[in-house]
């Protein structure tokens, strides 16, 4: 069964670079722009892994875990946090969070941590 990551980043660049990368390694990949728009995802499909930006518009990323977290269909989906800072460890640990990339991403080391969390796509 086709694995299905849901990246969520206001950095349009970004975010096609990482949908690209993942769609190569055979991935599905959806995307929100942000927090509100995640959710929104959510409804129409569950991923097996959420890559998402602390930093954002209308929603940054520990509210959109909050939000999410208060649905029980949703509880469960791993979250890779993306960051400018390194320094958020505890954090990311009270929020569950699966791990975390430093901004500007490595795409090898995006890779790495999706096989890491969710395993190979097919």
């Amino acid at each position: 069964m086709l694995k299905t990551i849901l990246v969520v980043d206001d950095d349009r660049l970004a975010t096609e670079l990482s949908k690209r990368k993942l769609e190569e390694r055979g991935y599905g990949v959806l995307v929100a722009s942000n927090g509100n728009e995640a959710l929104e995802c959510l409804k129409a499909q569950i991923p097996d892994l959420i890559i998402l930006d602390v930093h954002m518009p209308d929603m940054n990323g520990y509210t959109f875990i909050i939000e999410k977290n208060k649905n029980p269909q949703y509880v469960n989906i791993p979250v890779v946090m993306v960051t400018a800072s390194s320094e958020t460890g505890p954090l990311f640990k009270r929020h569950r969070v699966k791990g975390y990339l430093l901004k500007p991403i490595n795409m090898q080391e995006l890779l790495d941590k999706v096989s890491e969390v969710v395993g190979p796509a097919a």
